[in-house]
């Protein structure tokens, strides 16, 4: 009776065939087999394009900011200006300043590091980042701040550091063109050029500041102005309506320097 039963199983075994069990006919395998692939390639591609417009969408939330201006002419303006060999060499004084992600402008004005920005840029901070374009990082201390001149100075720890001369003759008129750079909005180590239009007296406050017709932006507060002979003859630090006409015309406001000059020469020593 064993011996038949192994005969048996011997026989069942010869007559099952395994693989075609699991796989079925080769031709049906493979057809499945493909089939599952293109299915799990499918939705692979579905997940990745999912995970592809989210991260534009987060991507584009910076956008609106950038190309609702005229960016292409604002970027190609500071192009072409930046080739000249003066305008590179103010570029090496500009910094950018930053705490508490806030980003603004300054610049430097000895060899030392004495810096000059708004006040607004560096408002409630004890200690600020202040980057060169060289690559340069250096942490600095907020030495003085006026909040209606809109005007704040930063002392670094620096030697030999590139700076920029500032005047503090009261020289200039409407129509004289002016150079200015800064940091606006997701840029950094933009030159762009503009025109003074005047000067106005603002709402709470006591002396005129300067007005230029220029293309400015958030980011460029604490932006030097300088006139042909490269001289530092204000600071940006707003934006408003046109106060001199009825327009919605925009322009940009900037401290002139020739408030600056007991200031500055105060921390210089």
């Amino acid at each position: 009776m064993d011996k038949e039963n192994d005969e048996l199983l011997e026989h069942e075994r010869e007559d099952f065939d395994y693989d075609e069990f699991f796989h079925g006919d080769d031709e049906d395998y493979e057809r499945d087999k493909e089939q599952k692939k293109k299915k799990r390639t499918f939705i692979t591609r579905i997940v990745g394009g999912i995970l592809v417009l989210v991260l534009l969408i987060n991507g584009l939330a910076i956008w609106p900011q950038i190309i609702n201006l005229p960016a292409i002419d604002f970027l190609a303006a500071s192009a072409s200006l930046s080739q000249n060999e003066d305008i590179k060499g103010y570029k090496k004084a500009v910094v950018v300043i930053e705490h508490n992600q806030v980003k603004g402008t300054g610049f430097n004005v000895n060899s030392r590091g004495l810096i000059v920005t708004n006040e607004h840029v560096v408002k409630n901070a004890k200690q600020v980042m202040v980057h060169f374009k060289a690559g340069e990082s250096y942490t600095g201390k907020v030495l003085y701040t006026d909040e209606q001149l809109d005007i704040a100075i930063v002392d670094i720890d620096g030697q030999k550091l590139p700076y920029l001369k500032v005047t503090y003759e009261n020289t200039w008129k409407g129509e004289d063109p002016v150079v200015f750079i800064g940091n606006p909005l997701s840029f950094t180590q933009i030159a762009n050029k503009g025109e003074i239009v005047g000067s106005v007296l603002l709402e709470d406050h006591h002396r005129p500041v300067m007005m230029i017709e220029a293309p400015i932006y958030k980011g460029n507060s604490g932006s030097p102005v300088l006139n042909s002979e490269g001289e530092v003859i204000g600071v940006i630090f707003a934006t408003l309506r046109n106060p001199t006409i009825e327009t919605d015309e925009i322009i940009g406001v900037a401290t002139p320097a020739t408030y600056l000059e007991q200031i500055i020469k105060e921390w210089e020593k």
